[in-house]
């Protein structure tokens, strides 16, 4: 069986997601990143990195959240766009979500609920840039319910998380009507609604 070594964190929550929309089996193995378990040495002789999540599946380990999916996708034949454009799209959004949305939508978090000494410039540069994220997202939704074309892809995990929480990050998606109707329209899926539910009413997830 397939273990999951995560935390209440949004890439963990990408891969919670495809795994219950593949009805895959797994085993959730909690790593607490905030007492620091990822750097004890049982886990970095998994992954060296100290990161979560890992996907191991027998011998074959797996890091990296979006790598993480692919690789789901390609063995659970789910997620993954049969048309040449739309995949070559998929690939672009997966590569996207990792440089752009992720760091910038991580910073926000980091310096309005985690740093210790508040740098309103840094948080204000971040918030920008999410904005133009969320201004670019919602433009590219205007002819198609998912990133990607008519079904939901591991483009749509991917960048689904960050923007679950945007209220808790302080971001508005006002006048972005497509991208809150992509929002509630991936929010409604079973999967996801299971994944949401996963760590419990504390997280962050959990609205």
């Amino acid at each position: 069986m397939m273990q999951l070594y995560g935390y209440d964190t949004i890439n963990t929550l990408k891969v919670l997601m495809l795994l219950m929309e593949t009805d895959s089996e797994f085993e959730y193995v909690p790593i607490n990143i905030r007492a620091g378990e990822q750097h004890k040495p049982e886990f970095l002789a998994i992954n060296p990195a100290g990161k979560v999540p890992v996907l191991k599946d027998g011998d074959a380990i797996q890091t990296e959240s979006n790598a993480i999916l692919l690789s789901i996708a390609r063995d659970q034949g789910w997620g993954l766009p049969e048309n040449s454009n739309e995949y070559k799209a998929m690939i672009s959004w997966l590569f996207y979500q990792a440089s752009t949305q992720g760091p910038h939508f991580g910073q926000i978090e980091y310096w309005s609920k985690h740093a210790k000494a508040p740098n309103p410039e840094a948080l204000a540069q971040h918030r920008s840039i999410a904005n133009r994220t969320i201004q670019h997202l919602d433009d590219q939704l205007k002819e198609k319910p998912f990133l990607c074309g008519q079904t939901c892809s591991i483009a749509d995990i991917s960048l689904f998380p960050w923007l679950h929480i945007h209220e808790h990050l302080g971001l508005t998606l006002r006048g972005a009507e497509n991208l809150d109707l992509w929002l509630e329209r991936i929010r409604k899926r079973p999967a996801a609604k299971k994944a949401l539910a996963f760590f419990g009413p504390n997280s962050m997830f959990e609205k």
